[in-house]
Parts: C-alpha cells; structure tokens; sequence
C-alpha cells in the first residue's frame, strides 16, 4: 500500500513499515516468529500451537520463508529443521516493543473465577499481546492515518483523506478513522479534528523500532515484563491494568505464559477499558 500524499522521505519509511506489518501482522504469524527463537522441527513449532492444523500452520511458514524471516534447512527428508533468519532475528527487538506497548495500554482480559464465577484479570503470554497490538494498527490505512496525525498533531477528516489517501474518495478516510476510535488510539473534539490519544501516542516507540528494521537500521530492545502463569487461553476484556515493565531476554518458553490447552478464543469487547483487543 503506497503512502502516497505524505512528503518525501516520510512516505518511503511509512511504505516500508507497512509492508513489514503485512508481513508480521497475520494471525499467529507472531506466535511462529516466536516459537522460532530456537531452531526447531516442524513437529516441534506444531506442538507449540496446537490449536492450528497443517493446512493453517504451513502456509504460515511458507509465508514467513517468502518474507526471509524464518529459514528452512533441509539436513535429510526426515530432518528439516526451521530457524529464524538473521533478519528474523532483528525482528525480535520489535516485536517487544509492540509486547510492552500492549501490557501497558491494552485492556485486560479476564477469567471467570470457579469459586467465586467473577471475573477476574489474567496474565497474557508476550505473543498474544503483540498479535493484539499488531492487530489494531494492520487495518487498511490504520498506520498511514496514525502516522499523519503524529506528524502534524490534530487534523480533520478533510486533511488527512488528501494527504494519506489522496488518489481515493474523501469518504474512505472514515472507515480507518472510525476503527481507529473505536479502539481508543484517536479522538475527535469538538470542532471535528482528530488526534491521537495517549495510548495512541504511546505506539511511536513501537513504530519507531519498526521503522528502524524496516529500513535496516538496527532498533534497540525495551525493557518488557516476562508473563506469569495463566489459567486458561479464553479471552474476556476488563479494566486496564498498568504495570512497570522490567528487562528481560526472549526465550522459547515466552511464547507461552502456562502449557497450551486450547486454541484463543477472542470474547466481545468490553465498553470500558484501555483499546479494545
């Protein structure tokens, strides 16, 4: 998706990050990416997400393959090995970002407690929070829109439809611009402007960091919060809760914050809350 109405050199950074999120930003793509910060057998990165038969799971790692971000290697027919690439590797620093960006602005989901039947928050594994941050930015000009309005403060609909989608309708603008306040990254005052809200201010670390693989530049690593251990994978939405990340490395067991029991179940969003997952 071109940039296009966005000045030079602007636009070539946006097109390059919004090509990497079409690449990362898929379903479970992330959940691959970090199953993969070892080497595996494909039998292995299988048993790590159970929930995905073989005609979901392959096509995923052929695409990351395609991508250059995950490598096959062959050492007999009945040893294939997959490993992320050097570039895959670089991702990783990323994809924290994005992990500490939803533990501290994402809404929490909740379990029901067998005791008591309340619900109560829960603890979530690093990759589902990258995959619910990703997904809230993947939306067609979601990124365009949200880069606009962090380069030139408020805007109206008017304004940002020629500068980011200038070669279609001014009302397409409408539709991202709605999604985006819908989960909380923009507002509209009262005089019809947008700007983006604190949670939506909040990504410009994380694009920062994308921005840098994006165009080769090596981004640095943030500090995130390993996830503790977690009842269940059903997801529910409550308050926000806030907390202080602290520095860790990537390890395999991140992919998962408690044994895999289920395949995610995504719940309705709640009203209330930080942006919605």
């Amino acid at each position: 998706m071109p940039a296009s109405g966005l000045p030079d050199p602007a636009h070539r950074d946006l097109d390059l990050v919004v090509q990497a999120l079409e690449a990362i930003s898929p379903r479970w793509n992330a959940w691959v990416l970090m199953s993969l910060t070892e080497p595996a057998r494909y039998s292995d990165l299988k048993a790590r997400m159970p929930w995905m038969a073989d005609g979901q799971l392959h096509p995923k790692v052929r695409d990351l393959q395609a991508a250059g971000l995950v490598r096959r290697t062959e050492h007999s027919r009945r040893h294939v090995v997959y490993a992320l690439t050097d570039r895959g590797t670089g991702l990783l620093p990323v994809l924290d970002h994005f992990a500490a960006w939803g533990t501290k602005h994402l809404e929490r989901p909740t379990v029901k407690d067998p005791v008591t039947k309340d619900a109560t928050p829960r603890p979530v594994a690093k990759a589902e929070e990258i995959e619910d941050a990703l997904a809230l930015i993947s939306n067609r000009h979601a990124t365009a829109i949200l880069w606009a309005l962090r380069d030139r403060g408020a805007a109206t609909a008017a304004s940002l439809a020629s500068s980011v989608l200038p070669d279609a309708h001014p009302t397409a603008v409408y539709h991202p611009l709605k999604h985006l306040s819908n989960k909380g990254l923009v507002v509209r005052d009262r005089e019809g402007r947008f700007t983006l809200t604190a949670p939506g201010r909040g990504l410009n670390p994380a694009y920062q960091a994308l921005t840098a693989w994006a165009t080769g530049r090596p981004p640095a690593r943030p500090a995130s919060q390993r996830p503790a251990a977690v009842a269940t994978q059903a997801k529910a939405v409550g308050p926000v809760l806030t907390t202080t990340p602290v520095l860790t490395s990537w390890k395999v067991g991140d992919l998962f914050s408690h044994p895999p029991v289920a395949r995610p179940v995504k719940a309705p969003a709640s009203p209330t809350g930080g942006p919605r997952r």
